[in-house]
């Protein structure tokens, strides 16, 4: 079981996975983000199937200390294609827990 856990600023951020169900394929492996910060949460479970798609994703948000009201939104847009195209890094280093 993937997660990574990191802290940065006054938030915690984690990439994790659980498992869904779909009428095409069954069950299948989706990775998720939650945003844990002083005064609230937020999740979304099901981000994608595609692990170096939403590692990306968690990338960036850390990077930006993004905060947990804004989350749903900045997937939306990513999910969207709103942001650049870029092929992510399988070996990244950051200060996070696996």
């Amino acid at each position: 079981m993937i997660r990574i856990v990191c802290k940065k600023g006054n938030n915690i951020y984690t990439l994790s996975v659980s498992t869904a169900v779909t009428e095409d394929v069954g069950t299948v492996e989706v990775y998720g983000i939650r945003i844990m910060g002083e005064c609230c949460k937020a999740e979304i479970k099901d981000i994608s199937e595609d692990y170096y798609y939403v590692k990306h994703l968690f990338d960036l948000i850390v990077e930006e200390e993004l905060y947990p009201e804004h989350l749903r939104d900045v997937a939306e847009d990513y999910l969207c294609g709103s942001f650049p195209k870029i092929i992510p890094l399988r070996a990244a280093s950051q200060s996070c827990i696996a």
